[in-house]
Protein backbone atom coordinates (compact mmCIF):
# COMPACT_ATOMS: atom_id res chain seq x y z
CA UNK A 1 0.00 0.00 0.00
CA UNK A 2 2.32 2.25 1.02
CA UNK A 3 5.22 1.40 -2.54
CA UNK A 4 0.77 2.44 -4.09
CA UNK A 5 1.01 5.59 -2.42
CA UNK A 6 4.60 6.64 -2.86
CA UNK A 7 4.02 6.28 -6.86
CA UNK A 8 0.72 7.75 -7.06
CA UNK A 9 2.40 11.36 -5.26
CA UNK A 10 5.93 10.45 -7.63
CA UNK A 11 3.31 10.82 -10.86
CA UNK A 12 1.59 13.39 -9.36
CA UNK A 13 4.37 15.45 -8.53
CA UNK A 14 5.42 14.77 -12.22
CA UNK A 15 1.99 15.98 -13.75
CA UNK A 16 2.24 19.11 -11.19
CA UNK A 17 5.29 20.31 -12.78
CA UNK A 18 3.87 20.06 -16.41
CA UNK A 19 1.13 22.01 -15.51
CA UNK A 20 2.72 24.69 -13.29
CA UNK A 21 2.05 27.12 -16.29
CA UNK A 22 -1.65 27.30 -16.30
CA UNK A 23 -3.35 29.68 -14.88
CA UNK A 24 -6.56 28.26 -14.60
CA UNK A 25 -7.84 29.68 -11.15
CA UNK A 26 -11.25 30.65 -8.65
CA UNK A 27 -10.79 33.91 -8.07
CA UNK A 28 -12.66 34.14 -5.31
CA UNK A 29 -11.75 37.67 -3.58
CA UNK A 30 -12.13 40.51 -6.35
CA UNK A 31 -10.32 43.71 -4.82
CA UNK A 32 -11.16 47.29 -6.23
CA UNK A 33 -9.55 50.03 -6.17
CA UNK A 34 -10.45 53.51 -7.49
CA UNK A 35 -13.23 51.67 -9.04
CA UNK A 36 -11.03 49.03 -11.09
CA UNK A 37 -10.16 45.65 -10.32
CA UNK A 38 -7.17 45.56 -8.05
CA UNK A 39 -5.49 42.22 -8.66
CA UNK A 40 -2.25 42.67 -5.90
CA UNK A 41 -5.30 42.91 -3.44
CA UNK A 42 -6.97 39.55 -5.27
CA UNK A 43 -7.43 35.85 -3.95
CA UNK A 44 -7.04 33.37 -6.33
CA UNK A 45 -7.16 29.21 -6.00
CA UNK A 46 -5.57 27.61 -8.75
CA UNK A 47 -6.26 24.15 -10.31
CA UNK A 48 -2.55 23.74 -9.14
CA UNK A 49 -3.00 24.27 -5.70
CA UNK A 50 -5.45 22.20 -5.44
CA UNK A 51 -3.14 19.20 -6.83
CA UNK A 52 -0.40 20.47 -4.99
CA UNK A 53 -2.39 20.66 -1.53
CA UNK A 54 -3.50 17.10 -2.30
CA UNK A 55 0.38 15.61 -3.08
CA UNK A 56 1.24 17.27 0.16
CA UNK A 57 -1.73 15.41 2.31
CA UNK A 58 -0.58 12.36 0.46
CA UNK A 59 2.88 12.96 1.65
CA UNK A 60 2.10 13.01 5.29
CA UNK A 61 1.60 9.32 4.92
CA UNK A 62 4.79 8.26 3.14
CA UNK A 63 7.92 7.34 4.94
CA UNK A 64 9.65 9.62 7.49
CA UNK A 65 12.29 11.43 6.17
CA UNK A 66 15.63 12.68 8.56
CA UNK A 67 17.03 16.30 8.23
CA UNK A 68 20.53 15.90 6.80
CA UNK A 69 22.66 18.21 9.17
CA UNK A 70 23.79 19.60 5.61
CA UNK A 71 20.11 21.41 4.99
CA UNK A 72 19.68 22.20 8.69
CA UNK A 73 20.69 25.70 8.28
CA UNK A 74 18.97 26.35 5.21
CA UNK A 75 15.59 24.90 6.86
CA UNK A 76 16.51 27.47 9.96
CA UNK A 77 16.61 30.12 7.92
CA UNK A 78 13.81 29.34 6.15
CA UNK A 79 12.10 28.58 8.81
CA UNK A 80 12.78 32.02 10.55
CA UNK A 81 11.75 33.69 6.93
CA UNK A 82 8.11 32.20 7.37
CA UNK A 83 7.84 33.44 11.56
CA UNK A 84 8.44 36.90 10.37
CA UNK A 85 6.56 36.71 7.73
CA UNK A 86 3.65 35.42 9.57
CA UNK A 87 4.24 37.54 12.58
CA UNK A 88 3.90 40.30 10.06
CA UNK A 89 0.42 39.63 9.61
CA UNK A 90 -0.14 41.65 12.98
CA UNK A 91 0.65 45.44 11.64
CA UNK A 92 -1.02 44.56 7.99
CA UNK A 93 -3.05 47.00 6.72
CA UNK A 94 -5.60 44.51 5.20
CA UNK A 95 -5.17 41.58 6.91
CA UNK A 96 -7.66 39.55 4.36
CA UNK A 97 -4.48 40.03 1.93
CA UNK A 98 -1.55 38.81 4.07
CA UNK A 99 -3.27 35.90 5.30
CA UNK A 100 -3.72 34.85 1.82
CA UNK A 101 -0.07 35.44 0.92
CA UNK A 102 1.62 33.89 4.05
CA UNK A 103 -1.10 30.87 2.84
CA UNK A 104 1.29 30.88 -0.50
CA UNK A 105 4.29 31.20 1.10
CA UNK A 106 2.92 28.02 3.32
CA UNK A 107 2.45 26.60 0.21
CA UNK A 108 5.55 27.07 -1.76
CA UNK A 109 7.92 26.06 1.59
CA UNK A 110 5.53 22.64 1.40
CA UNK A 111 6.46 22.48 -2.23
CA UNK A 112 10.25 22.72 -1.06
CA UNK A 113 9.30 19.81 1.44
CA UNK A 114 7.53 17.54 -0.91
CA UNK A 115 10.69 17.94 -2.85
CA UNK A 116 12.80 16.83 -0.28
CA UNK A 117 10.40 13.96 0.46
CA UNK A 118 9.58 12.08 -2.27
CA UNK A 119 11.18 9.16 -4.19
CA UNK A 120 11.80 10.85 -7.57
CA UNK A 121 13.12 10.34 -11.05
CA UNK A 122 15.59 13.22 -12.11
CA UNK A 123 14.80 12.10 -15.87
CA UNK A 124 11.31 12.12 -15.47
CA UNK A 125 11.39 15.59 -13.24
CA UNK A 126 13.34 17.39 -16.08
CA UNK A 127 10.94 16.06 -18.77
CA UNK A 128 7.80 16.82 -17.32
CA UNK A 129 9.31 20.71 -16.99
CA UNK A 130 10.84 20.49 -20.82
CA UNK A 131 8.04 19.19 -22.04
CA UNK A 132 5.99 21.99 -20.48
CA UNK A 133 8.76 24.36 -21.49
CA UNK A 134 8.23 23.23 -25.60
CA UNK A 135 4.43 23.14 -25.14
CA UNK A 136 4.74 27.06 -23.63
CA UNK A 137 7.71 28.09 -26.45
CA UNK A 138 5.13 26.58 -29.40
CA UNK A 139 2.43 28.80 -27.64
CA UNK A 140 4.26 31.75 -27.44
CA UNK A 141 5.83 31.45 -30.97
CA UNK A 142 2.05 31.27 -32.47
CA UNK A 143 0.68 34.14 -30.01
CA UNK A 144 3.83 36.61 -31.50
CA UNK A 145 3.25 35.46 -35.31
CA UNK A 146 -0.66 35.50 -34.99
CA UNK A 147 -0.41 38.67 -32.74
CA UNK A 148 -3.61 37.95 -30.66
CA UNK A 149 -4.35 35.71 -27.14
CA UNK A 150 -8.01 35.12 -27.18
CA UNK A 151 -9.65 34.76 -23.68
CA UNK A 152 -10.52 31.62 -22.49
CA UNK A 153 -11.52 30.71 -18.90
CA UNK A 154 -10.83 27.05 -18.34
CA UNK A 155 -6.76 27.39 -19.56
CA UNK A 156 -6.95 30.42 -17.14
CA UNK A 157 -5.76 33.01 -20.45
CA UNK A 158 -6.73 36.36 -20.56
CA UNK A 159 -7.96 38.37 -23.77
CA UNK A 160 -4.38 40.48 -25.40
CA UNK A 161 -4.42 42.58 -28.34
CA UNK A 162 -1.89 44.56 -30.02
CA UNK A 163 -4.04 47.22 -29.50
CA UNK A 164 -4.91 46.96 -25.78
CA UNK A 165 -3.89 49.44 -23.25
CA UNK A 166 -1.54 47.93 -20.26
CA UNK A 167 -0.72 44.77 -22.59
CA UNK A 168 2.56 44.01 -22.83
CA UNK A 169 3.46 45.02 -26.01
CA UNK A 170 6.96 46.41 -28.28
CA UNK A 171 6.09 49.84 -29.77
CA UNK A 172 7.78 50.90 -33.15
CA UNK A 173 7.43 53.04 -36.11
CA UNK A 174 5.94 50.34 -37.59
CA UNK A 175 3.49 49.64 -35.06
CA UNK A 176 2.98 47.77 -31.99
CA UNK A 177 3.94 44.06 -31.26
CA UNK A 178 2.53 41.76 -28.57
CA UNK A 179 5.06 40.08 -27.02
CA UNK A 180 4.81 36.25 -26.45
CA UNK A 181 2.65 35.54 -22.71
CA UNK A 182 2.28 31.52 -23.03
CA UNK A 183 -0.14 30.95 -20.58
CA UNK A 184 1.44 33.14 -18.40
CA UNK A 185 -0.05 36.41 -16.93
CA UNK A 186 2.98 38.18 -18.43
CA UNK A 187 5.93 37.52 -20.99
CA UNK A 188 8.85 37.78 -18.59
CA UNK A 189 7.36 35.08 -16.44
CA UNK A 190 7.24 33.07 -19.44
CA UNK A 191 10.65 34.25 -20.01
CA UNK A 192 12.12 32.72 -16.43
CA UNK A 193 10.16 29.65 -17.23
CA UNK A 194 11.90 29.22 -20.53
CA UNK A 195 15.24 29.95 -18.92
CA UNK A 196 14.40 27.13 -16.30
CA UNK A 197 13.67 24.83 -19.40
CA UNK A 198 16.76 25.69 -21.46
CA UNK A 199 19.16 24.75 -18.79
CA UNK A 200 17.12 21.24 -18.49
CA UNK A 201 17.70 20.42 -21.94
CA UNK A 202 21.23 21.30 -21.46
CA UNK A 203 21.28 19.08 -18.96
CA UNK A 204 19.47 15.79 -21.01
CA UNK A 205 22.84 17.38 -23.39
CA UNK A 206 25.27 16.39 -21.11
CA UNK A 207 23.70 13.22 -20.14
CA UNK A 208 23.45 12.01 -23.62
CA UNK A 209 26.60 13.16 -24.27
CA UNK A 210 28.53 10.24 -22.40
CA UNK A 211 26.85 7.44 -24.85
CA UNK A 212 25.74 9.54 -27.91
CA UNK A 213 25.76 6.74 -30.32
CA UNK A 214 23.19 4.74 -28.56
CA UNK A 215 21.12 8.15 -27.77
CA UNK A 216 21.05 9.70 -31.10
CA UNK A 217 17.27 9.57 -31.31
CA UNK A 218 17.09 11.46 -27.74
CA UNK A 219 19.80 13.66 -28.35
CA UNK A 220 17.68 14.93 -31.62
CA UNK A 221 14.34 15.04 -29.69
CA UNK A 222 16.41 17.19 -27.14
CA UNK A 223 18.10 19.83 -29.68
CA UNK A 224 14.99 20.45 -31.21
CA UNK A 225 13.28 21.56 -28.04
CA UNK A 226 15.70 23.20 -27.04
CA UNK A 227 15.98 25.26 -30.53
CA UNK A 228 12.25 25.31 -30.03
CA UNK A 229 12.40 26.76 -26.11
CA UNK A 230 15.57 29.07 -27.45
CA UNK A 231 13.37 31.04 -29.86
CA UNK A 232 10.15 30.72 -27.75
CA UNK A 233 12.51 32.94 -25.18
CA UNK A 234 13.64 35.15 -27.91
CA UNK A 235 9.66 36.23 -28.93
CA UNK A 236 9.14 36.96 -25.06
CA UNK A 237 11.63 39.87 -25.40
CA UNK A 238 11.96 39.94 -21.76
CA UNK A 239 15.67 41.60 -21.06
CA UNK A 240 15.89 40.10 -17.63
CA UNK A 241 15.11 36.72 -18.91
CA UNK A 242 17.56 37.54 -21.62
CA UNK A 243 20.32 38.64 -19.23
CA UNK A 244 19.56 35.70 -16.47
CA UNK A 245 20.11 32.87 -18.87
CA UNK A 246 23.50 34.75 -20.08
CA UNK A 247 25.12 35.48 -16.69
CA UNK A 248 23.90 31.90 -15.78
CA UNK A 249 25.20 30.52 -18.97
CA UNK A 250 28.86 31.96 -18.06
CA UNK A 251 28.67 30.57 -15.02
CA UNK A 252 28.24 27.29 -16.13
CA UNK A 253 30.79 27.51 -18.56
CA UNK A 254 33.01 29.33 -16.46
CA UNK A 255 32.56 26.25 -13.98
CA UNK A 256 33.06 23.62 -16.79
CA UNK A 257 36.24 25.31 -17.81
CA UNK A 258 37.38 25.24 -14.32
CA UNK A 259 37.07 21.72 -13.67
CA UNK A 260 38.14 20.99 -16.81
CA UNK A 261 35.12 19.10 -18.89
CA UNK A 262 35.81 19.56 -22.41
CA UNK A 263 32.96 17.89 -23.45
CA UNK A 264 30.68 20.25 -21.56
CA UNK A 265 32.33 23.14 -22.58
CA UNK A 266 32.41 21.72 -26.14
CA UNK A 267 28.52 21.42 -25.77
CA UNK A 268 27.64 24.86 -24.45
CA UNK A 269 29.69 25.93 -27.25
CA UNK A 270 27.36 24.64 -29.72
CA UNK A 271 24.23 25.87 -27.79
CA UNK A 272 25.46 29.67 -27.98
CA UNK A 273 26.03 29.03 -31.90
CA UNK A 274 22.89 28.04 -32.49
CA UNK A 275 21.39 30.80 -30.14
CA UNK A 276 22.90 33.16 -32.32
CA UNK A 277 21.57 31.96 -35.56
CA UNK A 278 17.97 31.90 -34.06
CA UNK A 279 18.72 35.79 -32.94
CA UNK A 280 19.92 37.01 -36.21
CA UNK A 281 17.47 35.13 -38.05
CA UNK A 282 14.82 37.07 -35.66
CA UNK A 283 16.73 40.48 -36.28
CA UNK A 284 16.65 39.81 -39.88
CA UNK A 285 12.64 39.08 -39.52
CA UNK A 286 11.60 42.10 -37.22
CA UNK A 287 14.64 44.37 -37.05
CA UNK A 288 12.84 47.08 -35.64
CA UNK A 289 11.04 45.56 -32.58
CA UNK A 290 15.04 44.76 -32.27
CA UNK A 291 16.24 47.93 -32.34
CA UNK A 292 13.09 49.62 -29.95
CA UNK A 293 13.93 46.41 -27.98
CA UNK A 294 17.86 47.30 -27.23
CA UNK A 295 18.10 50.75 -27.57
CA UNK A 296 14.97 52.08 -25.46
CA UNK A 297 14.54 54.87 -27.80
CA UNK A 298 10.49 55.05 -28.63
CA UNK A 299 8.30 56.62 -25.75
CA UNK A 300 6.74 53.28 -24.22
CA UNK A 301 10.32 51.71 -23.61
CA UNK A 302 11.28 55.09 -22.13
CA UNK A 303 8.36 55.02 -20.21
CA UNK A 304 8.64 51.58 -18.97
CA UNK A 305 11.96 52.38 -17.79
CA UNK A 306 11.04 55.66 -15.91
CA UNK A 307 8.15 53.72 -14.53
CA UNK A 308 10.69 51.25 -12.98
CA UNK A 309 12.85 53.96 -11.75
CA UNK A 310 9.78 55.28 -9.34
CA UNK A 311 9.36 52.13 -8.37
CA UNK A 312 12.14 52.06 -6.36
CA UNK A 313 11.68 55.66 -5.76
CA UNK A 314 8.11 54.36 -4.11
CA UNK A 315 10.07 51.16 -2.68
CA UNK A 316 12.58 53.45 -0.93
CA UNK A 317 10.21 55.57 1.07
CA UNK A 318 8.02 52.35 1.93
CA UNK A 319 10.97 50.66 3.25
CA UNK A 320 11.66 54.11 5.38
CA UNK A 321 9.13 54.30 7.01
CA UNK A 322 8.31 51.03 8.16
CA UNK A 323 12.14 49.95 8.20
CA UNK A 324 11.77 47.41 11.21
CA UNK A 325 8.02 45.70 11.21
CA UNK A 326 7.54 46.41 7.32
CA UNK A 327 3.91 46.60 5.96
CA UNK A 328 2.97 43.20 5.78
CA UNK A 329 3.29 40.44 3.59
CA UNK A 330 1.19 40.89 0.23
CA UNK A 331 0.29 44.10 1.18
CA UNK A 332 3.04 46.17 -0.73
CA UNK A 333 0.92 47.85 -3.19
CA UNK A 334 -1.54 48.73 -0.08
CA UNK A 335 0.89 50.97 1.98
CA UNK A 336 1.38 52.55 -1.96
CA UNK A 337 -2.29 53.39 -2.08
CA UNK A 338 -2.40 55.05 1.37
CA UNK A 339 0.88 57.15 0.19
CA UNK A 340 -1.16 58.20 -2.54
CA UNK A 341 -4.78 57.62 -3.19
CA UNK A 342 -5.04 59.16 -6.65
CA UNK A 343 -4.03 56.38 -8.92
CA UNK A 344 -5.55 54.14 -10.89
CA UNK A 345 -5.22 50.58 -9.83
CA UNK A 346 -3.08 48.95 -12.10
CA UNK A 347 -0.55 52.03 -11.50
CA UNK A 348 0.15 50.29 -7.70
CA UNK A 349 3.05 48.31 -8.82
CA UNK A 350 5.32 46.18 -6.89
CA UNK A 351 8.93 47.27 -6.98
CA UNK A 352 10.80 45.24 -9.56
CA UNK A 353 13.55 43.39 -6.88
CA UNK A 354 12.07 40.78 -4.78
CA UNK A 355 15.17 41.01 -1.91
CA UNK A 356 13.59 44.75 -1.58
CA UNK A 357 10.21 43.63 -1.71
CA UNK A 358 10.75 41.23 1.37
CA UNK A 359 11.91 44.26 3.18
CA UNK A 360 9.59 46.39 2.35
CA UNK A 361 6.77 43.67 3.21
CA UNK A 362 8.46 41.91 6.13
CA UNK A 363 11.16 44.76 7.77
CA UNK A 364 14.75 44.63 7.90
CA UNK A 365 14.75 41.38 9.52
CA UNK A 366 12.56 39.01 7.35
CA UNK A 367 14.44 40.48 4.28
CA UNK A 368 17.54 39.40 5.65
CA UNK A 369 16.18 35.64 6.36
CA UNK A 370 15.07 36.12 2.78
CA UNK A 371 18.38 37.31 1.18
CA UNK A 372 20.27 34.44 3.73
CA UNK A 373 18.34 31.34 1.73
CA UNK A 374 20.40 33.04 -1.49
CA UNK A 375 23.78 33.30 0.53
CA UNK A 376 23.46 29.85 2.28
CA UNK A 377 22.98 28.57 -1.08
CA UNK A 378 26.25 30.21 -2.52
CA UNK A 379 28.13 29.15 0.68
CA UNK A 380 27.07 25.61 0.20
CA UNK A 381 27.57 25.45 -3.42
CA UNK A 382 30.85 27.33 -2.98
CA UNK A 383 32.15 24.95 -0.42
CA UNK A 384 31.61 21.85 -2.12
CA UNK A 385 31.95 23.21 -5.49
CA UNK A 386 34.79 21.70 -7.40
CA UNK A 387 34.31 18.49 -5.53
CA UNK A 388 30.97 17.63 -6.19
CA UNK A 389 29.77 19.67 -8.80
CA UNK A 390 32.07 18.05 -11.18
CA UNK A 391 30.44 14.52 -10.28
CA UNK A 392 26.58 15.62 -11.35
CA UNK A 393 25.60 16.96 -14.20
CA UNK A 394 21.83 17.77 -12.61
CA UNK A 395 23.69 19.55 -9.60
CA UNK A 396 25.08 21.12 -12.08
CA UNK A 397 22.08 22.46 -13.74
CA UNK A 398 20.04 23.35 -10.75
CA UNK A 399 22.86 25.28 -9.03
CA UNK A 400 22.82 27.19 -12.60
CA UNK A 401 19.19 27.55 -12.42
CA UNK A 402 18.52 28.65 -9.07
CA UNK A 403 21.53 31.48 -10.52
CA UNK A 404 19.41 32.27 -13.23
CA UNK A 405 16.21 33.06 -10.58
CA UNK A 406 17.99 35.27 -8.33
CA UNK A 407 19.62 37.20 -11.14
CA UNK A 408 15.63 37.35 -12.24
CA UNK A 409 14.67 38.12 -8.83
CA UNK A 410 17.15 41.73 -9.13
CA UNK A 411 14.93 43.00 -12.50
CA UNK A 412 11.61 41.68 -11.16
CA UNK A 413 8.45 40.96 -8.91
CA UNK A 414 7.34 37.87 -9.97
CA UNK A 415 9.05 35.10 -7.78
CA UNK A 416 7.74 36.80 -5.19
CA UNK A 417 4.14 37.93 -5.88
CA UNK A 418 2.91 35.48 -8.00
CA UNK A 419 1.43 32.41 -7.63
CA UNK A 420 3.43 31.07 -10.55
CA UNK A 421 6.61 32.91 -9.86
CA UNK A 422 6.71 31.98 -6.43
CA UNK A 423 6.11 27.97 -7.31
CA UNK A 424 9.01 28.64 -9.86
CA UNK A 425 11.42 29.46 -7.12
CA UNK A 426 10.84 27.24 -4.44
CA UNK A 427 10.72 24.42 -6.56
CA UNK A 428 14.29 25.48 -8.06
CA UNK A 429 15.45 25.88 -4.58
CA UNK A 430 13.76 22.43 -3.23
CA UNK A 431 15.44 20.31 -6.10
CA UNK A 432 18.81 22.17 -6.01
CA UNK A 433 18.74 21.34 -2.54
CA UNK A 434 17.37 17.53 -2.91
CA UNK A 435 20.22 16.88 -5.30
CA UNK A 436 23.00 18.41 -2.78
CA UNK A 437 21.76 16.53 -0.13
CA UNK A 438 21.69 12.98 -2.37
CA UNK A 439 25.31 13.69 -3.26
CA UNK A 440 26.68 15.76 -0.79
CA UNK A 441 24.89 14.22 2.64
CA UNK A 442 24.95 11.05 0.85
Amino acid sequence: MKQFLSKITEYGFYLFLFLLPWQTRWIWRVAHLNGNIWEYGSGSLYATDILLMLLLFLAIFLPRTKVQVCLRQLWAVIGTLFFIAFMSVLWSQDKGISWYAIARLAEAIGLFWLVLKLDISWPRVGTAIASAGVVQAVFGIYQFFSQQIPANAWLGLASHQPGSLGDAVIATVEGRYLRAYGSFPHPNVLGGFLVICLFILIGFMFVLYTNRRANVWKILLTVSSLIIVSYGLILTFSRSAWLAFGVAFIVMAGLSVWQRYAYRLKLLIQVACWLIILVLMTVALVPDIWITRLTADTQLEQQSIDQRVDYFVQARNVVTEHIFQGVGLGDYTGALYDQNTTLAAWDYQPVHNIFVLAIAETGVLGGAAFILIVIEFIRMAIFHLRRELAKSNWLLVWTTVFCALAVLGLFDHYLWTLASGICMFWLALGLWARRYRDEVCG
